[in-house]
């Protein structure tokens, strides 16, 4: 199975913001988040992921075909500049539990050397789980893991600057 990552463009915005209501369904079942009259989840805000140069969004690719999405920032929620982040991750559900989630992230780390922070709310008990698993393996257990500064969820720290 060949997982690859391809870098998105501007004129990926559609399938982008098809991709993200997906990834918000899934969200809904877990926080609780009503779908709105017009039939969407929301409008999430993607378009800085092509105009700022700390941002950057990734389409994910198995065997050829569409399997998700990951959006990196360079300037994580809590840790600040200089420190980056997996903003969004999501795998489509066909493409999960078999160790696709686990290439990507690690494909996406081994991009971008230095200092990372991964945040998940409290509600979100799997993907806590699945960065935990992730994170442990990639960094052979040299990671930080601990609950979030506003209180809302569970955070994981790591550098592989010197990998």
């Amino acid at each position: 199975m060949k997982v690859e990552l391809r870098k998105a463009r501007a004129r990926d915005v559609p399938v982008l913001r098809r991709l993200m209501q997906l990834y918000l369904y899934d969200f809904a079942a877990i926080d609780g988040w009503t779908i709105h009259d017009d039939g969407l989840y929301g409008d999430a805000a993607i378009e800085g992921y092509w105009t700022d140069p700390k941002r950057t969004s990734f389409l994910v690719y198995v065997d050829g075909a569409l399997a998700g999405f990951v959006l990196v920032r360079d300037g994580a929620r809590f840790a600040g500049e200089g420190t980056r982040e997996i903003s969004e991750f999501f795998v489509l559900r066909r493409h999960r539990r078999q160790g696709i989630g686990g290439e990507v992230a690690r494909q996406v780390f081994d991009m971008f050397p230095g200092k990372w922070e991964l945040t998940q709310i409290t509600s979100n008990v799997a993907a806590q789980a699945f960065w935990r698993q992730i994170i442990a393996a990639y960094t052979g257990g040299r990671y930080q893991e601990q609950p979030r500064p506003d209180g809302e969820g569970t955070m994981h720290r790591f550098d592989n600057g010197r990998r």
